[in-house]
């Protein structure tokens, strides 16, 4: 059964793009950049991330766009209701699991938020069972990934996205893997200089830049027009 607004649908089709950006058009506004370290495997998978910031499923939808990946992000269906014109831009009721199932049959990517709802940044909730059991009915692998949004030494906040290796479905593998990513890229966090990009990471994104990076090219032009 298709709903309205559904990517399939026509009305769908028509709106996506309006859709997909103010979703670039937001996280170009509101943050820095945005860095991503490791690669997306060829799809079908399912990708499981930690849900610690409001950003989370517009950097899912960039990194699917990014890496040329067609994918669907499970939303709880409170959120769809409230904003039905995502399900254009490849948002799925997270009750939907045999469409998610079928999307994944068909070669390609979903993603799910294992903690079930936002978290306060920190160490990583409990897991519910979604992400694992859709990738063994699937029988497709579990791709975690870490994703932190920080406030460092720019007016504006970065997003880091920290993908690991494919894992076999499991609650256990996966929770060890996303804890352990976690742990890893708070601890490049903790060690690097808070203008200084976090080392291996590389950007797949460029927003605000921050007031003394403006003046600092104001100043630039300045004065090579007073050299004139």
């Amino acid at each position: 059964m298709a709903y309205p607004f559904d990517r399939e649908t026509l009305l769908g089709r028509a709106i996506r793009p309006y859709v997909e950006r103010a979703l670039y058009r937001s996280l170009k506004r509101s943050l820095r950049a945005v860095y991503l370290k490791g690669q997306l495997p060829k799809p079908p998978f399912v990708l499981a991330m930690n849900h610690h910031s409001f950003f989370d499923g517009h950097l899912v939808w960039l990194l699917f766009k990014v890496g040329g990946v067609r994918g669907s992000l499970l939303v709880s269906e409170e959120n769809l209701r409230a904003f039905p014109v995502l399900r254009s831009a490849g948002a799925l009721d997270a009750h939907r699991l045999r469409e998610a199932l079928r999307r994944l049959k068909s070669g390609e990517a979903v993603a799910v938020f294992p903690e079930g709802e936002m978290r306060p940044a920190g160490p990583l909730g409990p897991l519910k069972p979604g992400a694992a059991w859709l990738a063994k009915k699937a029988g497709v692998p579990i791709l975690p990934v870490a994703s932190r949004v920080w406030l460092r030494g720019f007016e504006h906040p970065e997003a880091f996205l920290f993908l690991g290796e494919p894992i076999p479905p499991g609650e256990e593998e996966l929770e060890r893997s996303l804890k352990g990513l976690l742990s890893a890229l708070d601890e490049l966090y903790f060690s690097t200089h808070p203008r200084e990009v976090l080392p291996g990471f590389r950007p797949i994104l460029f927003g605000r830049r921050s007031l003394d990076e403006r003046l600092k090219t104001l100043t630039e032009k300045l004065a090579k027009l007073l050299r004139l």
